[in-house]
């Protein structure tokens, strides 16, 4: 239940804290269990936009060590998420990866749609990092393992940020062509060389989908390119005199409440990556919660006629604020 409420926050709060989503390649998303092979440069926040998209239930790999509190755990595993641990963070984590995969297998057999950050690591930059080997030994086994999904398609997939500090943002949202078990011409038997050609073929296709700008170039420079990149993303004009007057109200009714969630965020997360996620996460259950406290504070000062009243109209000023 917890999942499908949050997926509801989701599909409320994300077109107020985006500009625009433009999305591609998604008529052509593959039919059958799916393996999402995304890039990860906006930490959590990639999996929010891409399951904003995805009708079906979203199950999304997570780094392991984020699952270690019990009560975290009880939490994160409420909206799908599956820990994953690498090797690197202990040997007695190393027996877990099978029952990472399991979970993405049973995810996907049941309906579900798996995200994996094939990168492995989440940098706020416009380029595909090096791709680890997580995503080709999850296909290996969904494929080759017991219970095999021979119609599994790993789908690459590309989260493009105007920006990676706050709202107001344009997100390009691309689906690939998926990689289908007989793209792979080396044999299952021979597997480290079927991971690596896995790879190659899955950097290839990734690469389509992920934009790259060189992080050598000015402020200014980087500005122009990714113009030139949501030229197909237009955003939708700022509207009559009387909805941008709305949008400046709703805009300095909220000022207050919005700065004080951005310092939390920035304080909790030392503005790393996980800047966006936070802020977004703090906005969607947080500020429901403020709403419905001041209608019911207003319903017992002045009735429940007037707290219905601003229960309604805050969140549609919210929406005018950043439309308009």
């Amino acid at each position: 239940m917890f999942f499908y409420f949050s997926r509801f926050l989701v599909r409320l709060a994300l077109p107020i804290y985006l500009k625009k989503l433009c999305v591609t390649g998604f008529d052509k998303l593959h039919k059958g269990p799916v393996l999402l092979a995304s890039n990860h440069s906006g930490s959590f926040f990639d999996a929010v936009v891409i399951g904003f998209r995805i009708k079906q239930p979203i199950y999304t790999l997570t780094r392991g060590d984020v699952f270690k509190k019990k009560t975290a755990a009880f939490w994160l595993r409420q909206i799908k998420l599956i820990p994953v641990y690498r090797g690197s963070e202990g040997r007695q984590y190393v027996k877990n990866l099978d029952v990472t995969v399991q979970e993405g297998h049973n995810a996907m057999k049941s309906g579900g749609a798996v995200i994996v950050f094939s990168e492995g690591v989440c940098v706020n930059e416009w380029r595909l990092r090096p791709l680890g080997k997580g995503t080709a030994r999850m296909a290996y086994q969904t494929w080759y393992g017991d219970d095999p999904l021979k119609n599994m398609g790993v789908v690459p997939t590309g989260v493009n940020y105007e920006h990676f500090r706050g709202p107001g943002k344009r997100v390009a949202l691309n689906f690939g062509d998926p990689i289908l078990i007989h793209d792979i011409k080396t044999s299952p038997d021979e597997y480290e060389r079927w991971l690596r050609e896995f790879n190659e073929i899955l950097e290839r296709k990734m690469n389509k989908e992920v934009w790259s700008i060189p992080a050598e170039l000015t402020k200014e420079e980087k500005a122009l390119r990714l113009n030139a990149l949501f030229a197909d993303c237009p955003v939708p004009t700022r509207g009559n005199a009387f909805q941008k007057a709305l949008g400046a109200l709703g805009r300095a009714i909220h000022k207050p409440l919005y700065n004080l969630f951005k310092q939390k965020a920035a304080k909790l997360t030392a503005r790393t990556v996980f800047y966006d996620s936070v802020l977004f996460g703090m906005l969607m259950y947080l500020y429901p919660t403020v709403v419905v406290l001041l209608s019911l504070i207003l319903g017992l000062i002045a009735g429940w006629a007037a707290g219905l009243a601003l229960f309604f109209t805050l969140p549609i000023l919210a929406w005018l604020g950043a439309r308009y």
